[in-house]
């Protein structure tokens, strides 16, 4: 067996450790958590590994690799100034402040979950791994000069103040789509009730104007 078959072998291998460790974790909690619930979070966990395994397991390569062209050269260039942007917005910090607030939802939506179980599925999603998912999207949507352009501007004052606003801007941009889904659902009720629709059934009322 050659040396790249041994690294494809060595990252199957780290993948399916990873894999088992999951699969203890929900085999520990079992007892505390029904098996519907401790099936979804294990699926849910057993994906985002596979996801970040994928992107990073060596594979299986021939014999005789032939050395890297210019183009080769140019495209690792490429990823390693996106990686730098991603970093450079915390890009990645505020995916994980995102999961954090998916999770406090589900924490205590689920109160017989252990604390320990949500401890540690945090733990497990690390930055660098999402940041390794994420190069290929910007990749596939960004040539190097407009890496170049985005970067330059990222570093710039107005750049660096959209990077400390931004999260704060979302946050309060989200609140208002909320207020507004309200306000046009109200209105819509409103209309409705006006029709003779209640709650209780989607016909219009025999004596509305509507039922005439």
């Amino acid at each position: 067996m050659d040396v790249h078959n041994d690294a494809a072998y060595a990252g199957q291998g780290a993948y399916h450790r990873g894999a088992e460790r999951i699969a203890e974790a929900g085999h520990k909690f079992e007892g505390k958590v029904g098996r519907r619930m401790k099936t979804y979070i294990v699926g849910l966990l057993l994906l985002m590994w596979c996801a970040a395994s994928a992107q990073t397991a060596p594979r299986g390569a021939s014999s005789s690799p032939s050395a890297p062209t210019q183009a080769d050269k140019d495209q690792a260039a490429k990823r390693v100034e996106i990686r730098h942007l991603i970093e450079l917005t915390g890009a990645a910090n505020i995916s994980a402040d995102a999961l954090r607030q998916i999770i406090s939802p589900l924490r205590a939506g689920f109160p017989q979950v252990p604390d320990e179980f949500w401890d540690t599925f945090i733990k497990e999603v690390h930055s660098d791994e999402l940041i390794d998912l994420v190069v290929p999207i910007y990749d596939k949507y960004y040539t190097r000069d407009e890496i170049h352009d985005l970067t330059t501007f990222y570093q710039s004052p107005v750049g660096q103040k959209t990077i400390k606003v931004l999260p704060k801007l979302s946050a309060e941009a989200i609140d208002a789509g909320q207020e507004w889904g309200r306000m046009v659902a109200d209105r819509a009720m409103r209309k409705l009730r006006d029709k003779g629709y209640d709650k209780s059934s989607s016909m219009p009322s025999a004596d509305s104007p509507a039922g005439q």
